[in-house]
């Protein structure tokens, strides 16, 4: 019993050299879908695919070179998207350099590219999102905030770009106060940004995981972010203190604080969940954060709930049936929906889905 939208869906999906498939197009016009198969047959890749067309990132690497079929010398993605009465192509090439386009058209910038689909994947792996160190919780965060607020994508890319130029000056330069003077409006400015957007965004997040969790257990289980940053509050105090920190860079070799450092640690009932949290307590965590995702999405008044994707693979298998239910109850919020299994559910809610059986990178 899914109650999904019909004014938008991904009706078609076309793969060249993408993982382990050398050639794929296949028609999807269906709010809730299912990939069946044994493992290892492509099932998550096509998630992959989904996930990067939409995102212009995985959600299992940050190596494009890990994406690509073994022997080739790129790959393409692209997927038909239905927007009310209108189709739109979206294109992603890696053939020697990125190449973007909607309807042909050449696009120049990812922010531009990536407000088409707003995508949210549930994958296995998301338990080290809660046990892991920061860099995996910033980066899920970054992720987050990009689907939110797909500017905040060019900031961080404006951001990473001048740090590694302000870094190589430190190394090559160190003593041109000049040259390093030059980065630091532009690194200040896109600092704060990102800061002050991963603190509303972490709010949001906590608040609505303390929801979720109502919807899973009885008791009074708190859950809770706690953010550390050493990015000043305002913009001429982070300029005085790239000031400041001048020649500790320069001795160090680098640009010694920032958002590449903030901290981030999720708390369970008061204790710090990577150091206490049992296995099954960081699983629940991380589909809470991933379901907290679907519903801020859903809530926000600049985005259609029509327009969200959710890509679950087999993340289910292990919740109760009133879990399950909550779990159904929220993606349900979404556009349209991408399931793996190795054989399909009998949940009520798959009754109207459609199934693809995969098979070493054929369906």
């Amino acid at each position: 019993m899914a109650f999904f939208l019909l004014t938008f869906m991904i009706k078609r999906i076309k793969l060249k050299d993408f993982r382990n498939y050398k050639h794929l197009d296949i028609e999807t016009g269906n709010p809730v879908n299912i990939l069946t198969g044994a493992n290892g047959q492509g099932k998550t890749n096509l998630l992959e695919a989904v996930f990067f067309v939409s995102m212009l990132r995985s959600f299992r690497t940050s190596r494009i070179n890990d994406i690509k079929n073994i022997g080739s010398g790129g790959f393409y993605a692209a997927m038909e998207v239905m927007t009310g009465k209108w189709a739109k192509m979206l294109e992603v090439e890696y053939y020697g350099g990125r190449k973007l386009k909607i309807d042909n058209a050449p696009v120049v910038k990812a922010s531009e590219f990536i407000r088409e689909i707003r995508t949210v994947a549930f994958s296995p792996d998301d338990a080290t999102i809660v046990n892991g160190n920061s860099s995996l919780r910033r980066r899920f965060l970054d992720m987050f905030i990009s689907i939110m607020l797909p500017g905040y994508m060019s900031a961080l890319h404006v951001y990473v770009t001048a740090l590694k130029s302000r870094n190589t000056v430190l190394k090559t330069h160190g003593s041109n106060k000049a040259m390093l003077e030059a980065y630091e409006p532009m690194l200040a400015e896109s600092a704060l940004f990102i800061v002050k957007q991963r603190e509303y965004h972490l709010r949001l997040l906590c608040e609505n995981i303390n929801l979720i969790l109502k919807g899973f257990y009885d008791s009074d289980t708190v859950f809770d972010i706690k953010y550390k940053t050493d990015v000043p509050a305002d913009l001429p105090l982070v300029m005085r203190k790239f000031s400041n920190e001048r020649k500790k860079d320069i001795l160090r070799g680098f640009t010694g604080f920032g958002p590449q450092l903030d901290e981030i640690d999720f708390y369970l009932n008061g204790s710090m969940m990577r150091n206490y949290a049992s296995t099954g307590q960081c699983r629940l965590i991380s589909l809470c954060l991933k379901m907290a995702e679907v519903n801020i999405l859903a809530a926000d008044s600049s985005v259609d709930p029509a327009n969200i994707v959710v890509l679950i693979d087999d993340v289910t298998g292990e919740l109760d049936e009133k879990s399950r239910n909550t779990f159904f109850k929220i993606i349900s919020k979404a556009g349209q929906a991408f399931f793996t299994f190795t054989e399909k559910p009998s949940d009520d809610f798959f009754d109207n889905s459609i199934e693809y059986k995969v098979n070493n990178g054929k369906i």
